[in-house]
């Protein structure tokens, strides 16, 4: 079985059978192709001293300077370790219950729902539509569950719902008091995000979960936080472990709450380079996700079959996500990180190359 995850290319490689490589380029990882913010390089000599001492248990400095920046209410946030530990913490208080699930979309949040028992049923994109979503489908489904699971934007396809279609779901979930959890790990890539804070306020059955390990590129700090009203977020700091997130992690979160203008540029940056690539891409005829993200769900070249393309792309020391455990995909589908301009010229240029050998063998009258 293929990694559940991207950001993992050497069990990839075994499980493909490719032998390893001197060099790798990881498009299978949706982090800041900028990388890390240059302050926090220069300050790690002085934090890597909270390593030696227990944290803050509930990581208070953090959770006062996100509610400041957020415009809600300290008892309003809860710091987790990594969006990961939000999701299994959000399932567990929903144990048992009915969960309704946007897909396909990332598979953590039907493994979180499963693990505590929930039952679960998904509601489809339309992949003719461009992965929109059907609100009809959304507004049926609302009274039959307890709580829907929506990653906005999208993973893997990238994909934004409109604003007026939010406020009809939203208005629908509070007459039945459906829990509506947003999935927000990749909003600080979003050129013009909806704000869903002020229908929290409202007291719309809202919980956001964010993550600050992809603008910022720190996954292996492993850092997130849940918005949700001061009840829900007292409940869920019960079923939180105590010193849940280390020290080292609470100091990095601080720091990233001052780099504003290096969110702003990575937004700039990733909105034209996602552009050129999905022009680019489009141009050899391969179809790409209208995504807001940092990322493209794109087709597989026709002519090959999803093991088949990831092992050449592995031979020529390229890593995509494959899309096999995204339900509604099942590998026909690879999911390609925006990086740098160089490293998105090198995989198109291996692209290039495959399609010219199927194109050659059609020429001689091979079957590629």
């Amino acid at each position: 079985m293929l990694p559940s995850h991207g950001a993992n290319p050497h069990a990839l490689l075994q499980q493909l059978k490719v032998s390893e490589k001197e060099s790798l380029l990881d498009f299978s990882v949706n982090i800041n192709p900028l990388g890390t913010p240059e302050s926090i390089v220069r300050s790690w000599p002085e934090w890597k001293e909270s390593a030696f001492a227990y944290p803050s248990v509930r990581a208070e400095s953090l959770t006062n300077g996100l509610a400041s920046r957020l415009f809600v209410e300290p008892d309003e946030i809860l710091v987790t370790n990594g969006a990961a530990e939000a999701f299994f913490l959000i399932a567990s208080s929903l144990a048992g219950k009915k969960s309704a699930i946007v897909e396909p979309t990332f598979v953590e949040y039907r493994q979180a729902c499963e693990a505590f028992g929930c039952q679960v049923m998904s509601v489809p994109l339309e992949e003719k539509e461009g992965w929109k979503w059907s609100l009809s489908l959304l507004l049926d489904a609302i009274p039959l569950v307890d709580a829907l699971w929506v990653c906005h934007p999208n993973n893997p396809t990238g994909v934004m719902y409109p604003k007026e279609q939010w406020e009809l779901l939203l208005e629908k979930a509070k007459i039945y008091n459906t829990t509506i959890i947003v999935d927000e790990a990749f909003i600080d890539f979003a050129y013009e995000p909806i704000d869903f804070i002020p229908y929290l306020k409202q007291g719309y059955p809202v919980i956001l979960v964010r993550s600050m390990t992809k603008m910022f590129h720190i996954a292996g700090i492993r850092l997130g936080y849940v918005i949700a009203s001061s009840s829900l977020i007292a409940s869920l700091a019960k079923r939180q472990p105590p010193w849940s997130v280390n020290g080292v992690a609470q100091q990095i979160g601080l720091a990233c709450l001052e780099e504003s203008s290096f969110v702003r540029h990575t937004v700039q940056f990733v909105q034209k380079e996602r552009q050129w690539l999905k022009n680019e891409l489009e141009l050899l005829g391969l179809k790409t996700s209208p995504s807001a993200a940092n990322f493209l769900l794109c087709s597989i070249p026709k002519g090959w079959q999803s093991r088949e393309w990831l092992t050449n792309l592995a031979n020529e020391g390229i890593i995509v996500r494959h899309t096999e455990n995204f339900r509604g995909l099942d590998g026909r589908f690879m999911r390609i990180a925006v990086r740098t301009r160089k490293e998105n010229e090198q995989l198109l240029r291996v692209i290039r190359k495959a399609e010219a050998t199927v194109q050659h063998a059609k020429e001689i009258g091979i079957d590629p």
